[in-house]
């Protein structure tokens, strides 16, 4: 695997959407991939980064350069409140109609509470509250980037 050292995780730096592009294209081409999920465009907590995702296979997509049959489609930001709402979110959730929802099961969670664990240096008093009440630890909704997707979706 190649790494690239102009993109670090960092909150704040900012990375190019072309390069994201063709990395995220030729990863989906050689992958046979039919779904990618991203960020939208607030990148749940304003994340640089998150952001760079969503822009990049927003152009992708509406440049039409994703394969056919493969769909994109971004996870919602909600607000602070709704955030931290952990699974009392899921009737609001349900409720807004999202293209796609996903609610993980109790063993789903323990695993995503354990992958949490393995990034320690990212582990700050924050992330513990994050880990016990955010609903995206369990509750995920998406939107498809283009409505010719959401079309797809429903026949």
């Amino acid at each position: 695997m190649l790494i690239y050292s102009g993109l670090q995780d960092d909150p704040v730096a900012e990375w190019e959407t072309e390069l994201i592009s063709s990395f995220i294209l030729t990863h989906v081409k050689n992958n046979s991939i039919q779904l990618v999920l991203t960020f939208d465009a607030g990148g749940v907590s304003r994340h640089a980064n998150h952001i760079a995702l969503f822009k990049s296979l927003s152009f992708l997509s509406a440049s039409r350069q994703l394969p056919e049959g493969c769909c994109a489609a971004v996870l919602e930001t909600v607000n602070i409140f709704r955030k931290y709402l952990s699974v009392l979110d899921a009737p609001v959730s349900w409720l807004r109609t999202p293209d796609l929802l996903f609610i993980l099961t109790r063993k789903e969670y323990e695993e995503a509470k354990i992958a949490m664990r393995c990034h320690r240096s990212q582990m700050l008093w924050f992330r513990y509250m994050y880990v016990l009440f955010s609903r995206y630890m369990l509750i995920n909704t998406y939107k498809c980037l283009s409505e010719e997707q959401k079309i797809r979706k429903q026949e």
